[in-house]
């Protein structure tokens, strides 16, 4: 009877052993999984926003550009050739600014990003040349606040 009752306890004891393990080991690919996933986002957030931080650079350049152009006397040519860059890099912003609103709940983030894209896209209505500095140099901050705020939001994830 002692040789059975030892039988049990060392089946159950066995059990008992292979239970635990196995709720340890859920527990710990689950949160594996959970920071891969966690990962995966900062690394995503991280290559939007930085695509957004420079399609803005580009759509600022294209908007000063062309407004030197136009009203610093370049021959029509280039100014319709700024004009469609001007156009192309705003359609990228765009698309990248969609990509990021997609991406992220954070208001605050969506916020400045939506602010420095309007801006950008207003320099081409500068008065005149100390305007268009104030609008650039406006814009350089606005551009740099996206980049600072995307830094703290990427670190969260």
């Amino acid at each position: 009877m002692d040789a059975i009752v030892t039988s049990v306890i060392a089946v159950l004891g066995t059990l008992l052993g292979s239970t635990v393990t196995h709720v340890f080991q859920q527990r710990s690919a689950r949160r594996m999984e959970h920071n891969a996933r966690l990962e995966r986002l900062r690394q995503e957030r991280l290559e939007v926003y930085g695509a957004y931080a420079g399609l803005l650079v580009e759509f600022r350049q294209a908007m000063l550009h062309h407004w030197f152009c136009v009203h610093e006397g370049r021959d029509a040519e280039d100014e319709v050739a700024l004009r469609g860059r001007s156009f192309e890099t705003r359609s990228s912003a765009q698309h990248a600014l969609f990509q990021l609103q997609l991406i992220t709940d954070e208001p605050e983030l969506v916020a400045v990003a939506v602010d420095a894209f309007v801006q950008v896209g207003k320099i081409d209505r500068a008065e005149d040349r100390a305007d268009a500095v104030v609008r650039r140099g406006a814009t350089r901050e606005l551009i740099d606040t996206f980049v600072a705020t995307a830094r703290r939001h990427v670190g969260q994830a």
